[in-house]
């Protein structure tokens, strides 16, 4: 909602807004910006001077009383969805990242390399920041770059599914997988919504090597260009090679060999993604050697693997894997970078719901590391704890015997274990969506401490 702001503010719209009494990274990009932000939904706030009302599935939807008020009003209300379903029509070129996981580095990747290749794009991202760039922005009505959640609208009372409401000139998927059981019935559920997107996108750019999104190639008729470790994939990668400076790669298109790409990125589940972002690149014309100069500087997004400190061989990143599947690929990477290092994990479950359906799986990835301590699960709004039997203790309770996983129940037991338990040399990681990122001066101090 930020970064859409943001966009309104400099196409010339007179901004601002309302959110609850709560501190977010995105707070200081409105106020450069000047959108002014009201604590609480007063309605009184609400008047017929307003062109239009745009909400978000946060603070009650469409239950919030200034929503109510412009209804009441006859002020033209959007849902978030909806307002950028209508938005990227005022553009020449829309182009939508979607996937289950990892469309956030992936869409800042591309809107990075559209802003270094002087395509001017505007761009709306997932996250606040990026290679130093906004997490939104208006450049020009050439690109509209977009993180197309595949979440719902309004939920439980808005179960409309995000997706639902975009028709892009190009599409980017980087995998289809289970997620939001409080919106989605099953896998089977989730394809159908994103076969039903691939089928209102024009030209759409996918994942060969995930099952699910090779399901629904035989089920359109839409001009598909796949990427990939496949034999089969369009844009085949080929050579992946990684260390601690980064990762590097071939990749060739049908039998040409298209040279080798270097990246700041790690794991392979990212180098599959930059080379959708390349295939698209090169079919909007720009050239391949500016490609590659462009795409081995991005550092990637905040939250994404993101170093935060290292002192003495000891590192700390962040992390905002909050499904198995992230886990297991964030920590497959490290495991591999780091192979003769403790992997340290400090969790949040995001969700009481996702929690619930996915125990097993939490636990299972969560194993990979050497040592995992459980934090209490971050809940969201639209649910309430007292339906659901579940908290971190679950999670600890359904992993394997051998495995060093522990539920901790604040944060200054947290720093209790850590220093008691962190080595000089260890890799540690704060993972999840909800506010670990918040520790980290804390855990700094920890490893100061290290001896």
């Amino acid at each position: 909602m930020s970064a859409l702001a943001i966009i309104l503010k400099k196409m010339g719209y007179e901004v601002y807004g309302s959110d609850v009494d709560d501190i977010f990274i995105t707070d200081e990009e409105l106020i450069k910006n000047n959108i002014k932000i009201d604590i609480g939904f007063d309605p009184l706030k609400i008047n017929e001077s307003i062109n239009f009302l745009i909400y978000s599935g946060a603070n009650e939807g469409l239950e919030n009383q200034q929503v109510k008020k412009a209804i009441n009003l006859g002020i033209k209300i959007y849902s978030q969805a909806e307002y950028i379903g209508k938005l990227i029509k005022e553009f020449e070129i829309s182009i939508a990242v979607t996937g289950s996981h990892g469309k956030t580095t992936t869409s800042s990747l591309l809107a990075y390399c559209l802003i270094k290749l002087e395509g001017n794009p505007t761009y709306m991202i997932g996250s606040s920041s990026f290679n130093n760039f906004l997490g939104g922005d208006f450049k020009s009505k050439k690109y509209f770059v977009f993180e197309a959640d595949e979440y719902a609208v309004d939920p439980p009372r808005d179960n409309t599914i995000k997706l639902e409401h975009y028709k892009p000139d190009y599409a980017v998927i980087t995998n289809i997988d289970f997620d939001h059981p409080d919106v989605y019935k099953d896998i089977d559920h989730v394809k159908k919504i994103f076969l039903k997107f691939i089928n209102n996108s024009k030209k759409v750019y996918l994942c060969i090597d995930d099952i699910n999104s090779r399901d629904l190639l035989s089920k359109t008729n839409k001009k598909i260009i796949s990427f990939g470790y496949s034999n089969e994939a369009d844009f085949k990668i080929q050579e992946f090679k990684m260390d601690l400076s980064g990762s590097a790669f071939i990749i060739s298109k049908k039998n040409e060999v298209l040279g080798e790409f270097k990246t700041n990125l790690y794991g392979e589940k990212n180098i599959s993604n930059i080379t959708g972002v390349i295939a698209l690149l090169i079919d909007l014309g720009y050239n391949l050697e500016d490609i590659k100069e462009v795409i081995k500087d991005f550092n990637g997004a905040k939250r994404r693997f993101e170093l935060i400190f290292k002192e003495n061989n000891t590192f700390l990143y962040d992390d905002y894997a909050h499904h198995p599947s992230e886990i297991e690929a964030t920590l497959k990477a490290a495991k591999n970078i780091f192979k003769n290092k403790r992997i340290i994990v400090i969790f949040q479950s995001h969700t009481f719901s996702r929690t619930q359906k996915f125990l097993k799986e939490f636990a299972t990835s969560l194993s990979l590391a050497d040592k995992t301590y459980v934090m209490p699960i971050f809940s969201s709004a639209r649910e309430n704890k007292n339906d659901f039997n579940v908290n971190a203790q679950s999670i600890v309770d359904m992993s394997e015997k051998n495995v060093d996983i522990k539920a901790i129940d604040n944060k200054n037991d947290l720093l209790l274990e850590l220093s008691r338990n962190l080595r000089p040399g260890d890799v540690i990681f704060t993972m999840g969506a909800g506010y670990l990122n918040n520790y980290s001066t804390d855990i700094i101090g920890v490893i100061k401490s290290l001896k």
